[in-house]
């Protein structure tokens, strides 16, 4: 018998014979591909994706590997299912990681190309030895916090070399990772969070850290957001240092604003 339901293609009357795919009955033309908008044979493979249907001639046309055995360039073990590209090869993902500490590495992050055994392999930013500082074998780098010599992996910071675990906080002593911000007291590194608690001044009104320029009255200092004028109850902007008076010893008003 006919069947009275409708092609998810044309939305027409389905009639006497269908395919059946994506869990939905089409006319036989109906069903095709997306880019070339020919016919895709429902028995054989083809691609989904962003709900438009792609076959197998079309995909290859953008990524020739398609339907092609994948091997993982670092273990040279077949790729089942996902991978990456790195160095213009497919790896696992697991798989793509420094020659050097073996810190697995994101293929969008900076790394460097170098040989090893004649394969091209991945090396992280933190193992590269920065420009000037080739000649220098491990033997001759020493650890500027545990004072030992480093053996392979190291991180360059203030202009001295660091084992990972020894490039840490003076004041709290947590390991600083090498992408991340730091600062300096005494020429010791000193990561974002104790800088903000200790070294810098704070707020007067709202406690918090101040970044970047301030209002000073005598020992006290302010966020220019956190102080409005007296007068005209408008906050204060950075820049206008010019145009701030202070009366009674500890309001602030602009230079314009009168009683």
């Amino acid at each position: 018998m006919p069947s009275d339901e409708l092609c998810a293609g044309c939305c027409k009357l389905i009639g006497l014979k269908w395919v059946v795919a994506l869990d939905q009955k089409w006319h036989k033309y109906c069903f095709c591909c997306d880019t070339c908008k020919m016919p895709i044979d429902s028995k054989k493979s083809f691609f989904f994706e962003k709900g438009l249907r792609t076959c197998v001639d079309c995909a290859k046309k953008e990524d020739p590997s398609i339907g092609e055995k994948k091997v993982c360039h670092g273990c040279e073990k077949d790729i089942d299912k996902a991978w990456v590209i790195g160095l213009e090869f497919k790896w696992h993902s697991e798989c793509f990681k420094c020659c050097e500490c073996e810190r697995i590495i994101d293929p969008k992050e900076k790394f460097y190309k170098v040989e090893v055994d004649g394969k091209k392999v991945p090396k992280c930013t933190d193992c590269k030895v920065t420009q000037g500082m080739e000649d220098l074998s491990t033997k001759e780098k020493k650890c500027s916090g545990c004072e030992k010599e480093i053996d392979n992996a190291w991180v360059v910071a203030l202009n001295e070399f660091w084992h990972h675990g020894c490039f840490k906080c003076s004041h709290c002593d947590r390991e600083i990772d090498s992408k991340e911000s730091f600062n300096t007291n005494l020429g010791k590194p000193v990561c974002m969070g104790c800088n903000n608690d200790h070294f810098r001044k704070k707020c007067k009104e709202c406690g918090k850290p101040i970044a970047g320029t301030s209002l000073i009255y005598k020992d006290t200092s302010y966020h220019h957001s956190c102080v409005s004028c007296f007068i005209c109850g408008e906050a204060l902007k950075e820049g206008d240092h010019d145009k701030i008076r202070i009366v009674n010893g500890k309001d602030f008003k602009h230079v314009e604003c009168t009683m």
